[in-house]
């Protein structure tokens, strides 16, 4: 990965054939920046790059110019819910009909809510006449049970993100995988209280 630093930037040039090598050096970058305090500008060089790409390189460059790391998790939190919120909108992978979901349609109907309401868990508090009304707990958006991997292969990890990916460590990546039916600001304390850096 090729890049020039001029007084207190770091520019990338970027087209179709480096795009994914400077992705994949999210991390190594977020270090240069981090310990110069350099803002990242990117140049794209080439009209047929794959916009999925571009996105993910404009949303990894907010989060490296965001230098207060708790806006930046506030950021990349954000962020991230919203992407998941509208996978979940336009796919519909849970076909909810009358509060029950695909799965307890084929094994008990009796049972609504989906994974809001959960054998020997109870039900998530948030959860009032059947909606959520916390909306920001990323764990939930991320969760996909066994039975959609088994009848549609739809299963998500932290690692499908790369605002995820790149600026979490393991203890993080396990906090946001695993906090579920837990506020946003919960979360936020745990992050930081485990922000060590990534490793390369």
């Amino acid at each position: 990965m090729k890049y020039i630093i001029d007084k207190d930037k770091l520019f990338l040039e970027v087209t179709n054939e480096n795009i994914e090598s400077i992705i994949n050096s999210t991390k190594r970058i977020i270090k240069k920046c981090d310990k110069n305090n350099l803002e990242l500008v990117i140049n794209y060089n080439d009209k047929n790059i794959n916009e999925s790409k571009i996105n993910d390189l404009k949303m990894i460059q907010t989060a490296i110019n965001i230098k207060d790391k708790e806006k930046r998790y506030n950021y990349i939190y954000d962020t991230v819910c919203n992407i998941l919120d509208k996978r979940i909108n336009e796919e519909n992978y849970c076909e909810f009909e009358n509060d029950v979901c695909i799965r307890f349609r084929k094994e008990n109907p009796n049972h609504k809510n989906g994974c809001c309401e959960w054998k020997g868990r109870g039900k998530c508090k948030y959860l009032i006449k059947s909606e959520c009304t916390m909306k920001s707990c990323m764990a939930c958006k991320l969760f996909t049970c066994s039975f959609l991997y088994k009848t549609k292969k739809i299963r998500q990890k932290v690692d499908d993100y790369v605002l995820l990916k790149y600026f979490f460590n393991r203890n993080q990546k396990y906090i946001l995988e695993c906090s579920f039916w837990t506020p946003k600001e919960i979360v936020m304390k745990r992050l930081i209280n485990n922000s060590m850096k990534p490793k390369e």
